[in-house]
């Protein structure tokens, strides 16, 4: 089983964002989210073994190091975490202090560090409150902590953002040691408080693209890029349909065959009110998997889809990749009975090829 766990605080609200979560909380607010999400473990059904742990936001690191202890505890009484489970979390360079450092250290295996860009200008243009002294102490302070595994979050095609200030970010992380970096596009959502003003330019982010394929870590998904051995085993098991618990406010989950998501409200989910669920056909739900994990560089075999839930046959999916390609173009696809993937254009037109499918 994998879990998610979102904790839905942040100091402010980044204007390109869309996920939920609370701007400058309330006091109480985050005990009365811990009080509830224990309420919430004491009641889940025991799923053996446990094997990833995410914690995203908003921004865990917001919370202080007594109430990070408590949600590392609550979360390793009920989920019974081993040495082999993989345990990620959320961090903002500006959140980090020494001590809670020391804390996330004791705890995850993989801490994921929101940088965005190094240069200050394109994380004010993203409203990200966060000084260039306090991102370069973060850094220092996360390299020396020596956590198993190291990512850093990248986003490019800023307004007024060349290839070439997204080049010098991509050899700053790198040259940190990493061995994970996710690279995503600027795409404002609706819902963002600046969805109408941060309009990328298509052409500078398709070759934005194209140089984050270069920076020296194999790209593994359409924004993922990795050292071999160091992809993030919670990304990958969802993106091929493994069974998902969502805990906390807008999480979302997955029991192989329906997706439910729990209120997107700190209110609502504190009243207990239900989560929303996202009943499909058993055939919609099979191209839903089928089509996200053609986002990896590895994509499908025979092997990979006989472990989706309610599977069908593999030549459907031969069939159903091959329909795609025609309907689009077949230099986008590697079919064979062994493998099906997409090419590099192939990803970069991943959303064209999703449509298809679906």
């Amino acid at each position: 089983m994998n879990y998610y766990i979102h904790v839905p605080f942040c100091r402010s609200k980044c204007g390109y964002c869309a996920f939920y979560s609370e701007a400058a909380p309330v006091p109480g607010a985050v005990d009365a989210y811990l009080d509830r999400l224990e309420f919430q473990f004491e009641r889940l059904e025991p799923a053996e073994p446990c094997e990833t742990v995410y914690f995203g936001g908003g921004t865990p690191t917001l919370l202080s190091e007594m109430q990070l202890e408590r949600l590392f505890s609550m979360t390793a009484r009920a989920l019974r975490p081993d040495s082999e489970t993989e345990i990620s979390i959320e961090a903002n360079p500006e959140t980090l202090t020494v001590p809670k450092i020391a804390l996330l250290r004791s705890f995850a295996s993989r801490i994921s560090l929101g940088v965005q860009s190094f240069d200050a200008r394109f994380r004010a243009m993203l409203g990200r409150d966060c000084e260039q002294a306090a991102l370069e102490r973060a850094i220092e302070r996360v390299a020396a902590a020596r956590f198993p595994h190291w990512s850093c979050d990248l986003i490019y095609a800023i307004p007024g953002q060349g290839p070439a200030d997204f080049e010098r970010d991509l050899a700053r992380a790198v040259a940190l040691g990493i061995d994970h970096l996710s690279c995503y596009s600027l795409t404002p959502e609706e819902g963002a408080r600046l969805a109408d003003s941060l309009i990328p330019d298509e052409d500078d982010a398709a070759r934005m693209w194209e140089l984050a394929g270069r920076c020296g870590l194999p790209r593994y998904e359409i924004s993922n890029y990795a050292a071999p051995g160091c992809e993030c085993r919670h990304n990958r098991n969802v993106w091929r349909g493994g069974l998902l618990t969502g805990l906390g406010p807008a999480a979302a989950g997955f029991d192989g065959t329906d997706r439910k998501s729990e209120p997107a409200s700190l209110a609502g989910w504190l009243r207990g009110d239900p989560p929303e669920i996202d009943a499909i056909a058993p055939a919609e739900r099979l191209n839903e998997i089928f089509a996200v994990n053609l986002r990896t560089a590895s994509g499908w075999t025979p092997e990979l889809w006989a472990k989706v839930p309610n599977a069908d046959a593999w030549d459907a999916r031969v069939a159903a990749a091959r329909r795609a390609a025609a309907e689009t173009l077949p230099e986008w696809f590697d079919i064979s009975p062994e493998r099906i993937t997409l090419s590099d254009s192939g990803l970069l037109f991943w959303n064209t090829v999703a449509e298809t499918i679906l």
